[in-house]
């Protein structure tokens, strides 16, 4: 049996920074729905994880179980909003911008 790999502080910070926004694909709608985290899939097997900073929130329904979700309908999930890739560039745009704010207030 594989050894589990631990999580480093930095990627448990940058899972639980996605899990806390709103899911991508509804906020895009006008609507704002709690996400689950969507590991980005690239060259990877079933059995790779991808990397932890390749992650965007999207709720249960644009993950996994809806009609439009990366899982079950990539395609028209991506018509509809964007490649995973463009999304993970704005995700990342958006908690730098959160950051620096923080950082100015201080």
């Amino acid at each position: 049996m594989a050894k589990k790999k631990v999580k480093t502080k930095a990627e448990k910070e940058r899972l639980q920074t996605i899990a806390d926004m709103p899911c991508y694909a509804c906020f895009q709608d006008g609507l704002e729905v709690a996400s689950e985290v969507h590991h980005i899939r690239s060259h990877t097997g079933l059995s790779c994880r991808p990397s932890h900073f390749s992650t965007i929130p999207l709720c249960v329904f644009h993950h996994r179980l809806g009609k439009l979700s990366v899982h079950l309908g990539k395609k028209e999930f991506e018509k509809k909003y964007g490649t995973q890739q463009e999304i993970l560039k704005k995700v990342n745009r958006e908690i730098e911008r959160c950051k620096r704010q923080i950082v100015d207030i201080f």
